[in-house]
């Protein structure tokens, strides 16, 4: 059986008014921009011949306008800068609107998207400029046209802050703030305080974000109260750092829920007071006490370090004492997870990049603003974590543990002589 090609109608380069030798110098984006052009403008060429009715040139007193010559569109596309001849029709009952090219549109959809992609990177309108001119061309980008292609953005974020909550399951809710220099005029920097979580999936869920003033008690209520309003169930466990306003809040809002505070604040404050040529040894057996086998190999940890270094540094060891039992709340919840329970790290590292980013800005002209870029700097973090490992098994276990250890109580009475002196 003889195989049939179709042989469809193939273009030549005279039809694009150039010799092949001159087109062979082109780069892709010139041949890629060159055929955008031919195929938009061949597109809006049957476009008006379906509204008028007739082909061109083509006689009948039936025709529903005519044809009166082009007028140049510039349009930015992927490709870079092209510029097309756009027909005009006149004598039509109605005027003709494009369906392929509206009056008002400058630019391609995938350039639209970029603009707050590149935002929430962190780019200013300078960056913008100097990154993108070759695909702006002649138009330019403006601070107006960054702010309109960004209320997508900010839509986003004022949909996200509404959202139901009720179909979260949080187990383990991590809270912290970033301090920024916000406001033009203000020379301080204000607190923005951020709640996420882990699911029973093991997937990260951004559940809030709020101007903070200074971390205050009311400042966190009021967030957590938000977040409870909108349906967010009590979590498995808290981890926060030493905040004592956040601290009252969740006490306020979720009294029963076990609270972990993070280790690594922890081992700063005891380190501090320790003199620095003593820190490492130091350290060493502060470590011990967190990484140890089990909370019984930890509570062993805490008396020696109490009996080696009680009498030489009674303020460090004052220090490790207060809220100790909050840092070694990890160890009642499962052994895979205690890498992310031990540390609020998990927001910290978002945190920097939220810096990175913020520090293009440098003071934001409104809180909406900054809050804007900070939710999407973290939500592009959250997207990239990995998560952890959940089955129905650990959930169980996490679940029972949040009831039980309610009732647990460490002995760490061997430090209360030390407390005064912190």
């Amino acid at each position: 059986m003889t195989k049939r090609y179709h042989c469809g109608e193939e273009l030549s380069s005279e039809d694009f008014g150039l010799s092949f030798n001159e087109m062979r110098k082109w780069s892709l984006e010139e041949f890629a921009r060159m055929g955008a052009k031919a195929i938009l403008e061949t597109a809006l060429a049957e476009e008006v011949k379906e509204f008028i009715g007739r082909e061109r040139y083509e006689r009948s007193g039936s025709a529903n306008g005519y044809r009166n010559g082009k007028r140049k569109r510039n349009l930015q596309l992927g490709c870079g800068l092209i510029e097309i001849g756009a027909p005009k029709v006149t004598g039509a009952p109605l005027p003709f609107r494009s369906e392929v090219l509206p009056a008002w549109k400058r630019r391609g959809r995938e350039l639209e998207e970029a603009i707050p992609q590149l935002y929430a990177e962190g780019l200013s309108t300078r960056d913008f400029r100097r990154a993108l001119a070759g695909l702006w061309g002649d138009i330019g980008l403006s601070r107006s046209s960054i702010s309109r292609a960004n209320k997508a953005l900010y839509e986003d974020f004022r949909l996200w802050r509404k959202r139901d909550l009720s179909g979260e399951d949080i187990l383990y809710l991590f809270c912290d703030g970033v301090y920024l220099k916000m406001r033009t005029g203000n020379s301080s920097a204000e607190a923005v305080l951020v709640a996420h979580g882990i699911d029973r999936s093991g997937k990260r869920v951004l559940l809030g974000i709020a101007l903070g003033g200074r971390e205050s008690e009311e400042s966190w209520k009021s967030l957590l109260l938000n977040l409870q309003e909108r349906g967010l169930k009590e979590p498995g466990l808290a981890i926060t750092d030493g905040n004592a306003g956040l601290i009252k809040a969740l006490k306020c809002v979720w009294k029963d829920v076990p609270r972990q505070r993070c280790i690594a604040h922890k081992m700063r404050n005891v380190l501090d007071r320790v003199p620095r040529k003593r820190q490492a040894e130091v350290k060493r057996d502060v470590v011990k006490i967190f990484y140890a086998a089990d909370l019984s190999g930890a509570l062993e940890a805490v008396k020696r370090f109490e009996a080696k270094y009680g009498k030489e540094f009674p303020s460090a060891c004052g220090t490790l004492a207060k809220d100790l039992s909050d840092c070694l709340t990890f160890y009642y919840f499962p052994q895979e997870h205690w890498k992310r329970l031990r540390t609020s790290n998990v927001i910290e590292r978002a945190f920097r990049e939220v810096r990175r980013r913020t520090n293009v800005v440098g003071r934001f002209p409104n809180e909406n603003s900054a809050l804007v870029l900070i939710w999407a700097s973290i939500e592009g973090d959250r997207l990239k974590w990995r998560g952890i490992r959940m089955s129905e098994e650990l959930v169980a276990k996490i679940i029972k543990v949040r009831e039980e250890v309610r009732e647990k109580r460490m002995d760490l009475s061997m430090l209360d002589i030390y407390l005064e002196a912190a």
